[in-house]
């Protein structure tokens, strides 16, 4: 897990964020590389993102310190250098990377106010191209930017590949509950396959409470 900028708590000594990270335990992840199995590299990226550039809260400030952007980039990049090479790599951010466009549908558009522009996170953005000249960057996977634009604008781009094969996939579909023409409840998950070591497919599904596929938009 990874926390957003809705999860820091508002204390300028960060000790709210403090106390969710010691809850947490393992399962935090921020700045760090988690290989599972030895199948999947797992790199997580700054906590508490609220995107545009480079933005560090005074909350994240009182755990963690005043992290420059550069700090930041080589915190990343740092975490790749101890990845497997032979098995998948998989970023994960609360908001995704600038460079992935700037219009409000853009994946990480900003869509609230004009003038719309790219609201993605530059530290990030400058890691992974860094990354990408050493290793395959096979997924990159984040929220932050809600599927259902502000302004009544329609909905999205959640997925997107870039000229190096690095695949983007936005899961914040928001609500992640509904109920359907019945009145039973689905519940959003996003969701990802790989298979011997390929990234096979990427989706996003609602489920019944029996675990039922009742939906999903398939991206890849």
């Amino acid at each position: 897990m990874i926390l957003g900028n809705h999860d820091r708590g508002k204390d300028s000594t960060g000790e709210t964020l403090s106390k969710q990270i010691r809850v947490l335990g393992e399962k935090y992840c921020a700045w760090d590389l988690k290989v599972f199995n030895n199948q999947i590299n797992l790199l997580s990226a700054r906590p508490c993102s609220s995107g545009g550039g480079y933005y560090l809260s005074k909350e994240v400030k009182g755990v963690y310190g005043p992290i420059t952007e550069q700090d930041s980039i080589n915190k990343i990049i740092k975490c790749s250098e101890e990845t497997i090479e032979e098995i998948p790599l998989i970023i994960m951010s609360h908001a995704g990377p600038s460079g992935l466009g700037s219009e409000p549908k853009s994946i990480c558009g900003k869509d609230w106010k004009l003038p719309s522009l790219d609201w993605g996170d530059r530290d990030l953005s400058v890691a992974i191209s860094q990354i990408q000249k050493r290793r395959k960057v096979d997924l990159v996977i984040f929220g932050h930017m809600h599927n259902r634009l502000k302004r009544n604008l329609g909905l999205r781009e959640m997925f997107k590949i870039d000229s190096k094969g690095t695949i983007y996939f936005n899961t914040a579909v928001v609500p992640r509950y509904k109920t359907d023409e019945d009145g039973e409840l689905l519940i959003n998950f996003s969701w990802i396959e790989f298979e011997k070591k390929k990234l096979r497919h990427v989706s996003h599904r609602w489920y019944s409470e029996s675990g039922e596929i009742r939906e999903e938009d398939k991206f890849f």
